[in-house]
């Protein structure tokens, strides 16, 4: 006969948490503005994906936003960062009417071996616990039984590899002078993904939903 616990469980399952969540006092000032998302990677088809499936849910949230890969197809990341080029590039923003901008990225993605340990109980005593199997020990808690012979036990120690995905979405007005121009910021991480759209679809809803 066998006693199989498991002692510590780590869901195989996809699980998603919101790490960090900021609003500025100025986060008001998005109501009834332009949005471009931009989604920072250098593959065109995931650009295009989380842009449009984060238009999408802004969208729905009654905000007007729209994907960069639309209004602008040709626009590269800045590789030589200067003062002036940002400033080209947020007036070339502006000047569609785009007052607001939001910035989403990878910013990591963390693996771990994560032990999972499967195992019986040693004995009849660590099943019940200290009482019950005797009299004494159904009456008397003070005096707990003594220790029963091991059962039949198995130790299967199992490890797998946990993989977390930490996105990130970062609101600017352009509008407003450069110490006041975050809006918000959100930071999610998901686990174990089952899909690169279970990804997407999670990141989104969200950003969107932080940004009411």
């Amino acid at each position: 006969m066998k006693f199989i616990i498991l002692t510590v469980l780590f869901s195989a399952c996809s699980s998603a948490r919101l790490a960090n969540s900021y609003k500025s006092k100025d986060f008001s000032s998005i109501e009834d503005q332009n949005i471009l998302v931009v989604s920072r990677t250098p593959q065109v088809a995931v650009r295009k994906a989380y842009e449009k499936e984060i238009s999408k849910r802004l969208k729905m949230q009654g905000l007007n936003a729209s994907p960069s890969y639309l209004m602008f197809p040709d626009l590269k990341p800045l590789t030589n960062k200067t003062v002036e080029r940002i400033a080209n590039t947020i007036s070339m923003f502006r000047d569609e009417g785009f007052d607001i901008l939001m910035v989403t990225s990878l910013k990591d993605v963390e693996e771990q071996e994560v032990l999972r340990r499967q195992e019986g109980y040693g004995s009849l005593l660590d099943y019940y616990g200290n009482k019950y199997i005797t009299l004494k020990g159904y009456y008397d808690d003070v005096h707990a039984p003594p220790k029963l012979t091991p059962l039949e036990t198995e130790l299967e120690p199992i490890t797998r590899k946990e993989v977390t995905f930490i996105l990130e979405a970062v609101t600017y007005n352009l509008s407003l002078p450069e110490a006041k121009r975050l809006l918000s910021v959100v930071t999610m991480e998901i686990t174990n993904p089952n899909s690169a759209s279970s990804v997407r679809q999670g990141f989104a809803k969200t950003v969107a939903n932080e940004l009411k």
